[in-house]
């Protein structure tokens, strides 16, 4: 008798674990999650070649983040209608953005080059860096 309950023992146990393992699958991790409003754009890269997207983010986000002095600022898509690159000059790993906003005085952000801008087009995902743009321009 002594020996039965050592098997029953371990597979409450077991079973009490598995159950436990299980429902931590739904507390998060690798889905991703598309944004709240779809963002149309047209990508103008540096060689001319014009793309228009949908679902433009900047990584899962839908806002540009720059440096604006020694502060950061973080503009909403909702507010943009143009943003133009070029080169930052002196810093290879920076390039300047000149946001045109829909309110509001223009502002000139400066971004790291490999902030990259994704969309989906007819025939897959699209992603390109900002060092790889001439214009972004937002359709309302």
């Amino acid at each position: 008798m002594r020996h039965l309950g050592r098997p029953v023992v371990r597979a409450t146990i077991l079973g009490v674990l598995a159950l436990v393992l299980t429902g931590m699958g739904g507390l998060g991790g690798s889905r991703e999650e598309a944004p709240a409003r779809d963002f149309r754009a047209t990508f103008t890269d540096v060689d001319g070649t014009r793309i228009e997207v949908g679902r433009v983010t900047t990584g899962t986000d839908t806002t540009l983040d720059g440096d604006l002095g020694r502060g950061r600022l973080r503009v909403p898509f909702d507010n943009i209608e143009r943003i133009s690159f070029k080169p930052s000059g002196t810093e290879r790993d920076r390039i300047v953005a000149d946001v045109k906003l829909r309110e509001g005085e223009p502002v000139t952000l400066t971004l790291r080059s490999s902030t990259t801008f994704y969309g989906r087009v007819p025939s897959g995902a699209y992603q390109i860096r900002a060092r790889d743009l001439r214009s972004v321009e937002f359709v309302r």
